[in-house]
C-alpha cells in the first residue's frame, strides 16, 4: 500500500479503540448504575483492556491471511477456542488462588474471573480494588494478564509480520 507498516497498524487500533471506547463507557455506566458497590473505572479499565487484546489478537491473526472473510472466520473460531477453554477451565465450584491465577493467562478466562469476584463484591457489599483479594482472585492479576497477553500478541504481529511474506 506504500504505508509504514506502524501507521498501518496505529490507524487501524485508533479506529477500534475509539469505538469499544465508547461502547466500554456505555457498559460500564450500564454495569455501574446496576451494582452500587463496584467503581466505574473499576470495570471501565477491564472492559478496555480486554477489548484491547482482542484488537491485538486480531492484528496478530491477520498476519497469517490475506482475505477478510477467511479472517473473520478464522479470528471466530480463535474466539470460540479461548472462551470454551476460558468456560472449562473456570467451571469449578471453589477455585484456589494459584488455579485461577494460571488460568488467567487466558484473556477470556481472566475476564470472566474478574466479572465473577465483582459480583461476588457486590453481592457481599465490598467496594473491589486492583490490590485485595476477593473470593481467592485479585482484579490486578487480570489486568497483568490483559497486559502480557497484549505485549504478547503485539511482539509476535510485529515478528511475523516482517518473517511472513504477504
Amino acid at each position: 500500500m506504500g504505508m509504514r507498516t506502524f501507521f498501518y497498524y496505529f490507524s487501524w487500533f485508533f479506529r477500534y479503540f475509539m469505538v469499544y471506547l465508547v461502547l466500554n463507557a456505555i457498559c460500564s455506566i450500564l454495569f455501574v448504575s446496576q451494582m452500587k458497590n463496584i467503581p466505574f473505572f473499576t470495570i471501565f479499565i477491564l472492559y478496555l483492556l480486554f477489548m484491547t487484546v482482542l484488537i491485538v489478537q486480531n492484528f496478530f491473526i491477520q498476519v497469517f491471511l490475506t482475505r477478510a472473510k477467511i479472517g473473520v472466520v478464522i479470528s471466530l473460531l480463535f474466539f470460540v477456542v479461548q472462551y470454551v477453554l476460558s468456560f472449562i477451565a473456570t467451571n469449578s465450584d471453589n477455585p484456589t488462588a494459584a488455579v485461577n491465577r494460571a488460568i488467567s493467562i487466558i484473556p477470556h478466562a481472566a475476564f470472566a474471573i474478574a466479572l465473577k469476584t465483582l459480583l461476588y463484591a457486590e453481592s457481599n457489599q465490598i467496594i473491589p480494588s486492583f490490590t485485595e483479594s476477593i473470593n481467592n482472585y485479585s482484579l490486578g492479576i487480570a489486568l497483568i494478564s490483559f497486559c502480557l497477553n497484549i505485549l504478547f500478541y503485539l511482539i509476535l504481529t510485529w515478528y511475523l509480520d516482517q518473517v511472513i511474506p504477504n
